[in-house]
């Protein structure tokens, strides 16, 4: 249908800059997802509460992320991606300026769950909208490439906080945050076309028309839908259950175990290490700083597996990947034994923790994109999000009673990302053997 359209034409200029769109609202949720991450250590000594007591705060804003991606992939396939991307990402900028005025845990709670809703719906909603104006053979490498989005924005978002927190206090990471998300709604508004498929399924032909004279050129003239008409007009109602349907029943298994896996282990080491540096002697800019090693590897992991994935295949980069967490993961505890003194051999296996988990992550995500069609796409990879986020709830729970129950040395909490990583391992290989044949149309997604 309209991906011969596409794969015939060279890649224009708005459609960089609806890659370039999309890929900002996935940097800004990597953002929010550490914010408080990296505040937690002042918050902690500034409202006199205790880690566990903080925790929900961490967490809740996972929980709003997990309902929303449940949400939003079919709030995107129904009502289109960029309606939906508009409004949510303007009203999640609202939140997030909100979150700056919070007086107490409760406030902080019910800020950070609505944020975590409008992050929730706009993740897969924009990874199924720059995909669908992609062309088919670089779609794989697209989606690996916007992974990148919320590992950058970790990265970043540390850096504000070690120049923002020292100088202005916590709640200014958050008016930064916010002034960021304004700007990407109005960037959403100016340049994200619609959704042809959701166009087309809504009798609005004339408009898809016209979006698609914008964006890849003034030359069409007709419509390419032919006989996919009928199909297009009941994928809506059916995704869920073709989702759920039995052909897709490995695929699903091995994606969901793998995002929550990963996800738990990549979110235990970006909102607990902070506090676990501080425990073991660092003072809070440094624990930023050391944290910022993680994420600022997986944007590098990423680049490298883009590279590699067309030779390597993801089953060999995922088995390298995964072990790397995991080798770090067990180094861990014996490193803080040391504490300051062993800073730099602690950056080391943080660059390996991170490296491996933004290979990885990348390649679960270009995954999804690829084995799932466009008429559920969305839906599907709001699924996945959605599941990737509990596995971050579990961990943001999680993680300050793991650290407080295994004493200074982090060896229970390090003990259950290895278990995590291992199970993330195990569900990837299956998952791979199934989707051989989906996987390799896309260009990098051999096996």
């Amino acid at each position: 249908m309209f991906d011969d359209l596409i794969d015939a034409r060279p890649i224009s200029t708005r459609q960089k800059l609806i890659f370039a769109v999309c890929l900002i609202v996935l940097i800004i949720d990597g953002m929010d997802a550490q914010m408080l991450a990296f505040a937690s250590p002042v918050l902690l000594s500034e409202w006199h509460v205790t880690k566990a007591q903080l925790a929900p705060a961490l967490a809740v804003s996972l929980i709003g992320t997990a309902v929303g991606a449940l949400i939003g992939g079919f709030a995107g396939d129904r009502f289109g991606c960029r309606r939906t991307l508009i409004v949510i990402v303007a009203a999640f900028g609202m939140t997030t300026f909100g979150t700056a005025l919070a007086g107490g845990v409760t406030q902080l709670i019910v800020l950070r769950l609505m944020s975590g809703i409008g992050f929730g719906v706009a993740v897969p909603t924009a990874m199924a909208l720059a995909s669908e104006w992609c062309p088919r053979a670089l779609r794989g490498q697209l989606v690996l490439l916007m992974s990148i989005g919320t590992m950058l924005g970790g990265t970043l978002g540390g850096l504000l906080a070690a120049w923002l927190i020292p100088a202005y206090g916590w709640r200014s990471i958050f008016v930064a945050a916010g002034a960021i998300t304004a700007v990407a709604a109005a960037l959403s508004m100016i340049y994200l076309p619609e959704s042809l498929v959701f166009l087309i399924r809504k009798t609005r032909q004339d408009e898809a028309l016209v979006w698609i004279k914008r964006v890849l050129g003034g030359d069409v003239t007709a419509l390419p839908v032919g006989g996919d008409r009928k199909r297009l007009d009941a994928s809506v109602p059916e995704a869920g259950a073709r989702l759920l349907s039995s052909s897709n029943l490995r695929v699903n298994a091995g994606l969901w175990v793998g995002f929550f896996a990963l996800s738990y282990a990549a979110f235990a080491y970006v909102t607990w290490t902070p506090a676990v540096f501080v425990g073991a002697g660092f003072d809070v800019p440094a624990a930023i700083r050391c944290t910022s090693v993680y994420t600022f590897s997986a944007v590098l992991g990423v680049l490298v597996c883009a590279v590699f994935l067309p030779r390597a295949g993801s089953r060999m980069l995922l088995l390298l990947s995964i072990a790397m967490g995991i080798c770090a993961s067990i180094a861990f505890p014996s490193l803080l034994a040391g504490g300051v003194a062993k800073v730099s051999a602690l950056n080391i296996a943080m660059v390996f923790a991170g490296f491996g988990g933004g290979m990885s992550q990348s390649t679960i995500y270009a995954l999804a994109a690829t084995v799932y069609p466009a008429t559920y796409r969305a839906t599907a990879l709001g699924v996945c999000v959605g599941i990737s986020r509990v596995g971050g709830i579990l961990s943001a729970l999680g993680g300050g009673v793991l650290l407080e129950a295994g004493g200074p040395g982090g060896t229970l909490f390090f003990s259950v990302i290895v278990g995590m990583l291992v199970a993330g391992l195990i569900a990837l290989a299956v998952m791979n053997r199934h989707t051989r044949s989906a996987a390799t149309h896309a260009r990098g997604l051999t096996v």
